[in-house]
């Protein structure tokens, strides 16, 4: 049942009215006025009172899709801002970027109308999104190189365009009312980079403008590598003149950051790159270390990574120049390097790096003035907040009443169902077909199907007869637009840390056409020397029974949540998730799961399920 809290009403939680604190008043009476929607619901009344609470410094926010986080979290903190604070949104992807905006485009509309300020919040996004000369052939080839691709006009006019604005002030705020004024209801990331790219020829190159607006934005959306890498963290602080502890921070899908895995490259990468430019010091250190047991710490001299950098751009252009569009490996390689500082280097079938400790990422934000985690996967929050580092911070879990109503979660413990690696063969495969079989005959729309990885994903598919699966390097949007085209209901079977497993939506007129979810196997890392290595160091400072835990069952738990919120996209959509691996039993992760002891089972609950909301 939803719960609303009426516009105008100042209450606590406990339902209490504040005893007269100026600053609780200010802030709800100021709530009242940017809140975008008639009524909070309990679940975005929850998240605001967190936010709006000065003692709690970083918080730690799980709430499921489809609670309505972003609109609380983004009001909350507008209403919380004081005078010359500052706010940065970090998100994984571009794409998830759209839900602030869209948010902020209510905001916006709703402040409009009762005559108050509109707010303005800049996308800082790599050049290839803003430039007016890339095209889709090409957009690789200048995310590694950039502008020298080009003789380009719009960057040569930049500074004679911006000084004819008189100062750098004065230009930003003419580049940041452009923003502000389309920052609209329905206006994504998408029609914002447009504007940009389109609409302001008269302030030069459409990325120097948006950078030159930083230091004057009160509010910016960026992706991860603006956080996690030292680098380019101390630009975007730079350039913002950032005061950390006058900074709020808001940490969008905040689980992607407990990984302990940072990058990793193929061996295959390494050999193109000895093809492309032949030897060098840096590439003969790698290649000693090929298939070398252990945690090696590779450091990098910075005038040879310079030298490396250089020979590979070299051979991008020669390549370039004689109409070929190929990336550089060797320029990934360099990509690979420069995060070697804090990272420990592992060689087994791949170079794969992890965090030295990962309970440092957040380091560079602990003390800003408000610091919030948030996420559908950060469960369980305590485990989450002893990986990052923020043992001491507030943790709140959120949980949908409308969307328990709408969802059902069935976990199996039947013995002959699991994917656990050391027993897993041709009848496994088989046993799982089968039993998938039974249940997709009775699920009314498409199906989903994750498993532990792209080999079980060919295997399965094969046996479910199905077309619709992921492939290794694949453009997914192919595989999305033709389920969302079918006009039979379909089986799509994917890897669980593959592409659709992340960020991917199934949806028509915003829902969700996605009836079901399966997770055939949980999606553990799969064993390995490098793995026991990471383990075992990190074993000093967690002790090895977390150390373990953490590297193991808390990323079966990331991704599998993940996998699952595939098919939730809001609290209306309607269907079941089913976790098909009897190990799910032992895990502490679905408080409203109900066990079945066979697919019999949970094919009697799926048919009451479907039937109460008219699904047959």
């Amino acid at each position: 049942m939803k719960i609303e809290i009426p516009r105008g009403i100042i209450i606590r939680s406990n339902s209490e009215i504040y005893d007269g604190n100026n600053s609780q008043i200010k802030f709800w009476e100021k709530l009242n006025e940017i809140f975008p929607y008639q009524n909070y619901r309990k679940e975005q009344f929850d998240i605001i009172s967190a936010i709006q609470n000065e003692s709690n410094k970083t918080l730690l926010i799980d709430a499921e899709t489809g609670a309505g986080k972003t609109a609380a979290v983004l009001s909350a903190i507008l209403s919380r801002k004081q005078s010359g604070e500052r706010i940065i949104i970090f998100t994984k992807m571009l794409g998830q970027m759209d839900a602030w905006f869209r948010e902020l485009g209510l905001i916006n509309d709703f402040n409009r109308k009762i005559g108050n300020q509109s707010y303005t919040m800049v996308p800082l996004v790599g050049r290839s999104n803003l430039c007016h000369l890339i095209t889709r052939d090409i957009k690789k080839l200048f995310n590694q190189i950039g502008c020298s691709l080009f003789d380009c006009h719009y960057q040569k006019a930049f500074p004679m365009m911006r000084n004819d604005f008189g100062t750098n002030e004065n230009y930003s705020q003419q580049v940041l009312s452009e923003i502000r004024e389309s920052l609209k209801k329905g206006v994504g990331l998408s029609e914002i980079l447009w504007i940009l790219e389109n609409k302001i020829d008269n302030y030069g190159c459409p990325y120097f403008a948006l950078k030159t607006t930083l230091e004057f934005a009160e509010i910016v959306i960026t992706t991860y590598p603006f956080l996690t890498q030292p680098k380019l963290r101390e630009i975007l602080f730079d350039d913002m003149l950032i005061d950390i502890p006058r900074t709020t921070i808001v940490i969008d899908e905040a689980h992607n950051l407990a990984k302990g895995t940072y990058a990793d490259l193929s061996y295959k990468t390494l050999d193109r790159a000895f093809a492309e430019i032949g030897s060098h010091e840096i590439l003969e250190g790698l290649q000693a270390l090929r298939e070398k047991e252990g945690l090696h710490t590779f450091y990098v001299n910075d005038t040879l990574l310079d030298d490396l950098e250089a020979r590979g751009k070299r051979y991008l252009l020669w390549k370039f120049d004689n109409g070929y569009r190929d990336i550089s490996y060797t320029l990934k390689v360099c990509e690979f390097l420069k995060n070697t500082e804090f990272c420990y280097l592992t060689s087994e079938k791949k170079f794969t790096l992890f965090l030295k400790d990962p309970r440092t990422i957040l380091n560079p934000v602990k003390h800003a003035n408000q610091l919030i985690l948030l996420s559908g996967t950060l469960r369980p929050l305590e485990d989450f907040a002893n990986f990052l580092g923020v043992p001491n911070s507030q943790k709140i879990a959120i949980y949908s009443e409308k969307l328990g109503e709408n969802r059902i979660i069935l976990t199996t413990s039947d013995s002959d169902l699991t994917m656990k690696y050391q027993t897993r063969s041709k009848d496994t495969y088989v046993k799982y077909s089968q039993e998938i079989k039974k249940l997709t005959d009775i699920i009314p729309g498409h199906t989903l199907i994750f498993t532990p990885n792209y080999e079980i994903t060919v295997v399965l598919s094969n046996l479910l007869n199905t077309s619709y699966f992921e492939k290794p390097n694949q453009d997914v949007s192919k595989l999305i637009n033709s389920v969302i085209s079918s006009k039979e209901k379909v089986i799509v079977v994917a890897p669980a840390r593959g592409k659709v497993s992340e960020g991917i939506e199934f949806v028509i007129d915003d829902k969700s056409i996605i009836s079901a979810v399966i997770v055939a196997g949980l999606p553990y890392p799969p064993p390995s020397k490098s793995l026991r290595e990471i383990i075992r160091e990190y074993g000093k400072f967690w002790g090895e029974e977390k150390a373990t835990n953490y590297m193991n069952y808390l990323q079966a738990t990331v991704t599998m949540r993940q996998c699952l919120g595939r098919m939730i996209r809001s609290e209306n959509d309607i269907g079941a998730w089913i976790i098909l691996d009897n190990r799910i039993t032992n895990m502490d992760v679905f408080p409203r799961a109900i066990e079945c002891k066979n697919t019999d089972r949970m094919i009697e609950r799926l048919i009451f399920f479907y039937q109460q909301h008219q699904l047959e």
